[in-house]
């Protein structure tokens, strides 16, 4: 995928239109070995700006994933929930995790002056 923008340190998060798909990134798989199980929020969830949305189940233990946008959960990658492996082998293409359908357009043309802000503030 193109143009990611780095979130929270360990995802990715990639916009297009109102589309925002989410996936964690080279950094956030430093911390552990295996994803044992990827809990992902269902289809037609809505979620909040920064808050969890899911986990994946690791070998060190939970690993809280996020809403970088206020929408409604669009589409889940079920071939990582069915194989969460994936997820460590390409995480950056086929390990997405989830698309999220923005609530505001505004907030995707902001994200990455937001995101980096936010990056900032965990750091």
């Amino acid at each position: 995928m193109d143009d990611l923008i780095k979130y929270m340190d360990y995802l990715w998060v990639a916009a297009e239109d109102n589309i925002v798909t989410v996936g964690i990134n080279e950094e956030g798989l430093e911390g552990f070995d295996e994803v044992e199980t990827a809990n992902l929020p269902d289809e037609n969830t809505e979620v909040a700006t920064d808050e969890v949305c899911g986990d994946l189940e690791t070998d060190q233990g939970p690993f809280n994933l996020y809403s970088p946008v206020d929408g409604i959960v669009i589409e889940v990658n079920e071939a990582v929930v069915q194989n969460p492996k994936i997820i460590i082998d390409d995480p950056l293409g086929d390990g997405w995790l989830y698309r999220i359908e923005a609530n505001n357009a505004d907030q995707i043309e902001e994200l990455p002056d937001r995101l980096n802000q936010v990056d900032e503030e965990f750091e």
